[in-house]
């Protein structure tokens, strides 16, 4: 139907290819320049049991398994600095998946306060003590370590995990994953 010279029905057939255009170059750059290279890198990375790749608003959400013999400290920094150097200035989330179980969750609740205190006050070897009694109270293995930017702690038992990173600054995200933006994490 023509409107003053103009074929209406051609005008809106062009703009839905155009749009169509745009959205399948769009997924095609996702799939092909984010998800490809991250997907490499994390199924190359022998400590990482299992991942998932979710796009959520734009951010990409990358939530990482660590194989449970390993330590958390070595595998996580690998990860990360694998992933700022595919992910550049991109945001993306990256989030720690574990196996908790009731006694798992007991020991984490019962020794956070001194994990929290630590973050705070930087007493390491107190800290430490609290987990290490508490785990070895419920049968439950304590993996502690330290670096300059966070508190690494896995607890095992049985076949189960419960693993938390947590930034050693006050006032850092506290929990099991952070947004990491142009290669450091936002606290």
């Amino acid at each position: 139907m023509p409107w003053k010279g103009l074929k209406l029905h051609i005008i809106i057939l062009s703009l839905l290819i155009g749009i169509g255009i745009i959205f399948g170059a769009q997924q095609m750059h996702r799939k092909y320049y984010i998800e490809r290279p991250v997907n490499n890198v994390l199924s190359a990375d022998e400590a990482i049991e299992s991942y998932r790749l979710e796009n959520e608003g734009g951010t990409l959400l990358i939530s990482v398994k660590i194989k449970g013999d390993a330590g958390l400290m070595v595998p996580y920094q690998g990860i990360r600095k694998n992933l700022e150097q595919v992910m550049g200035s991109r945001s993306y989330v990256l989030e720690l998946d574990d196996q908790r179980d009731d006694i798992l969750d007991r020991v984490w609740y019962k020794s956070q306060y001194a994990v929290y205190q630590a973050q705070v006050r930087g007493s390491f070897i107190e800290m430490a003590e609290i987990i290490n009694r508490e785990a070895s109270m419920n049968d439950v293995e304590a993996d502690i370590t330290i670096d300059q930017e966070y508190i690494y702690l896995r607890l095992r038992h049985e076949d189960c995990t419960l693993d938390k990173i947590i930034p050693r600054g006050a006032g850092g995200y506290s929990g099991d994953h952070m947004l990491v933006a142009g290669g450091s994490a936002n606290d």
